[in-house]
């Protein structure tokens, strides 16, 4: 259930209005908590990761990703699950994004 929420709202984020709305709604810390809840589950890190990539694209949920612990918990999972491509390749994005931002 977690993954697939995660997947939901990765997917919602791809619109900007979207973007804003979830973040307002908590959807980051709901998808953050998921991903420390369920560590050892491959498909949560890769769904949650790819959805923080998603929200990531918008400045001020950069700041409030990382403020939260969103860059530990993304770097956790990707430890957690080095031999995942998908989990890799997602939290790689999700940085690259919280990465591009000055503050």
């Amino acid at each position: 259930v977690q993954a697939a929420g995660s997947k939901a709202l990765s997917n919602l984020a791809v619109n900007a209005d979207n973007q804003v709305k979830i973040a307002e709604l908590g959807g980051i810390e709901v998808i953050m908590e998921g991903m420390r809840r369920h560590g050892s589950s491959t498909e949560v890190q890769a769904e949650g990761s790819g959805a923080l990539w998603n929200l990531a694209v918008n400045a001020d949920n950069q700041v409030k990703i990382a403020e939260l612990g969103g860059i530990e918990v993304i770097v956790e999972g990707m430890r957690r699950h080095g031999s995942s491509t998908e989990v890799q390749a997602e939290g790689s994005g999700a940085l690259w994004n919280l990465a591009v931002n000055a503050d």
